[in-house]
């Protein structure tokens, strides 16, 4: 099987580090049970961050988008191009203050819309008309390729349609 060649990489805002910090510091702080944990998050939640950070990883090649991200739990994403419908570039408050965006990709048949999310992309507008890019090079690519096996299916919908015509014929038979 062919290797997926890499045509970009994201790289990161180290920022996005204080900003996961802040983010759980804020959620330990309206969760009542979370207060007594504020003093531990306080000491050990950037040294947790800083693996999250190291641990960030979007890979553009010439078929996909490949997103690997996670501490305890690891997750990896490999997105088909083809797929992909939009990259939102969003900036709330809290974002804005660190000077970061988050990049959200949306898929075709996702069911919230959104497949994933890539929080301090450096300049997350030039990733994005890449993998856009990219994006509409495989799919005028396929769609010429997809044109020619369409036609090979006339015979099966004929026979389909064939089919059908008998069931009729013995359903109105029946009546």
């Amino acid at each position: 099987m062919k290797e997926d060649q890499a045509i970009a990489s994201a790289e990161f805002d180290k920022r996005v580090i204080d900003y996961f910090w802040l983010q759980y510091m804020f959620l330990l702080a309206v969760m009542f049970v979370g207060i007594p944990l504020i003093p531990l998050w306080f000491l050990f939640g950037r040294m947790l961050h800083k693996k999250q950070y190291e641990n960030l990883n979007c890979e553009l090649t010439d078929r996909s988008l490949n997103i690997r991200k996670g501490v305890l739990i690891k997750v990896q994403k490999n997105i088909p191009l083809d797929k992909i419908t939009d990259l939102a570039v969003n900036e709330g408050p809290l974002l804005r203050h660190f000077g970061l965006c988050s990049l959200n990709i949306e898929t075709a048949g996702s069911a919230q819309g959104s497949t994933g999310h890539l929080f301090g992309v450096v300049d997350p507008l030039e990733f994005r008309d890449k993998v856009l890019a990219q994006r509409d090079m495989v799919t005028d690519n396929s769609g010429a390729q997809a044109a020619t096996p369409a036609a090979s299916n006339d015979g099966v919908l004929v026979e389909i349609r064939d089919t059908l015509q008998r069931i009729e014929k013995s359903l109105a038979d029946r009546s």
